[in-house]
């Protein structure tokens, strides 16, 4: 039995600064403190630096001299070139994983569906939300290609990010799980011209939910 490596202080800090960002503990366009950082963590600046650079390339920190850290924030014309990012690679990937594995896909997505519901039932958002992140990664994982899973991959907590602030639009989570639901009976039925008509009309809501988001951060629209 191998045995589990254990992570750095690097892995702790990028971990905790990842999970805090994408649930919405730390807010759109928050000031980071790499003293207050380091300090709650217990651990030097050194590895909470080296987190935020890696933060940094997935898109959710940003660093300027002299002036530090702070958690992303999105103009509208970033989130809509978000969502055409993810309409041309989720559809590539779709393409790709119902001819090689469409009966793996389609367990899973069924699976992943029934959590969705009981979750949401248990009202429980943050698993319903981390969930709605798995269900777009399965696409990925039954793609079987390395290099659509590692360019969707580095934004994925970017999407996950926003798709928590969004959340807090009235009637999202409903309209989200039916939307979720439409394309799991899709790809049970390998249907790819009502995947990517559902997929399309999944994106362009999310789209549309951004840009009349009542969350405004200094002067962006923040979800």
């Amino acid at each position: 039995m191998a045995l589990e490596r254990p992570r750095s202080l690097r892995e702790l800090a990028l971990e905790h600064l990842r999970d805090s960002i994408v649930d919405g503990s730390l807010k759109m366009g928050q000031v980071l403190s790499e003293r207050k950082i380091s300090e709650e963590l217990g651990v030097s600046k050194s590895p909470v630096r080296e987190a935020l650079a890696q933060l940094r390339d997935e898109g959710l920190v940003s660093i300027e001299p002299q002036k530090g850290a702070r958690v992303f924030s999105l103009s509208e014309p970033e989130v809509s070139q978000i969502c055409d990012f993810r309409q041309a690679i989720e559809t590539a990937a779709f393409e790709l994983a119902l001819a090689r594995d469409p009966a793996g896909l389609a367990k899973e997505m069924r699976r992943v569906v029934g959590e969705m519901e009981r979750a949401r039932a248990n009202g429980n958002e943050k698993r319903y939300l981390a969930l709605d992140t798995t269900f777009h990664h399965l696409i990925f994982e039954h793609a079987g290609n390395d290099y659509l899973t590692a360019s969707y991959s580095r934004y994925i907590g970017k999407i996950a990010a926003l798709r928590t602030h969004l959340s807090k639009l009235p009637q999202h989570t409903e309209l989200s799980f039916d939307e979720h639901t439409g394309i799991a009976m899709a790809v049970n039925e390998g249907d790819l011209e009502q995947i990517k008509v559902l997929l399309t009309e999944h994106i362009d809501r999310t789209r549309q939910a951004y840009k009349s988001a009542a969350i405004v951060m200094e002067g962006t629209v923040a979800t």
